[in-house]
């Protein structure tokens, strides 16, 4: 039976491309989403990286084929297309979306219904994403169900169906809004507009994303030279941004911002954190990070979450370390 996705949670989603800055304040002081300035606590974005960054790209272009997803694979970058396997640009590159491109990491699939004709009423739309769905999971047959996946409104399409008529939808179909739509060359004009959202993610440490159409051919285009200008700039600022799908962050941050980390007990040798987090753990799974300042005369250590060990490293004096997001004992021993 497919679990279905909570109006509850749906509604804790990314608004206006921006990140919910949300922080959770437990009994110790530390901020779940903190700056690392604290003691402890659950990184703001994964991996204690600055700011977020996601690339999506609508309706199946046959230059997303061609040009996008070549870019994106050669530097090992994610990027979510956003599909309709019903529509002629996509049965004309059949074979490489169903065969070829699901096998290429970091290449994720996304919904934008089956045929990208909107919603003239409910039982269109439930057709459509229903149909687009089962298009995706046939392309990832290994990938767990239930899980969750985004969607994305096509545009320029008959929208007849309310707000509250669409979100049923997409909790019965475990979809989640991505941020409303921002790209090249509707609101972006010039290579340079395009290339300061990532300066702007780092400098205000958000989240930011641009979607695209065409990408040097197609329709609604975006010059393929500003596209690798833009990825080179996001390979070049790896190390602090995150470049994600919008399903990953919204897990991130909507359970950054359903767990408290407290501190159970501390000893000379040993510290141990309850960490009580509150989403569904099957649907909301994406490791969370959590830093921990600890005595520099610990030279060797373990990091276990409910007896299980996990890896860790240093990032600027503190350790760096992803559990579970579920409700867990978590213990830094010295060794």
């Amino acid at each position: 039976m497919q679990k279905k996705l909570s109006i509850t949670n749906l509604a804790v989603t990314i608004l206006g491309g921006i990140a919910l800055l949300i922080t959770n304040t437990n009994s110790s002081g530390a901020a779940a989403g903190g700056d690392m300035n604290d003691d402890f606590g659950i990184t703001k974005w994964k991996d204690g990286k600055k700011a977020v960054f996601m690339l999506e790209f609508d309706d199946s272009c046959v230059s997303h084929v061609k040009t996008a997803i070549p870019e994106l694979v050669k530097r090992s970058m994610v990027g979510t297309f956003y599909i309709n396997p019903g529509n002629g640009p996509y049965q004309s590159q059949k074979e490489a979306w169903e065969k070829k491109i699901p096998k290429m990491e970091g290449i994720v699939y996304a919904n934008h219904t089956y045929k990208h004709k909107g919603a003239p009423s409910v039982e269109v739309l439930d057709e459509e994403l229903a149909l687009c769905n089962e298009a995706i999971n046939k392309c990832f047959p290994n990938m767990k169900q239930p899980r969750l996946i985004s969607f994305g409104q096509p545009g320029g399409v008959p929208w007849e169906i309310s707000n509250e008529e669409k979100n049923k939808l997409l909790a019965k179909y475990n979809l989640i809004d991505r941020p409303p739509f921002f790209g090249y060359p509707f609101h972006l004009k010039t290579r340079e507009d395009v290339l300061k959202l990532v300066d702007t993610a780092i400098e205000k440490g958000e989240m930011r994303h641009i979607d695209f159409h065409g990408v040097g051919a197609d329709w609604h285009v975006t010059p393929t030279d500003i596209y690798i200008d833009l990825l080179d700039k996001l390979e070049a600022n790896r190390d602090i941004v995150w470049i994600t799908d919008p399903v990953s962050y919204h897990q991130y941050l909507t359970e950054r911002n359903a767990s408290e980390l407290t501190v159970e007990s501390k000893t000379a040798n040993s510290v141990t954190f309850n960490l009580v987090c509150k989403t569904d753990s099957e649907l909301y799974d994406l490791p969370l990070t959590i830093y921990a300042k600890i005595p520099a005369k610990w030279k060797s250590f373990t990091v276990t979450q409910n007896g299980a060990k996990v890896s860790s490293s240093i990032s600027d004096g503190k350790l760096l370390f992803d559990v579970a997001p579920v409700n867990s004992k978590i213990v830094i021993k010295r060794q």
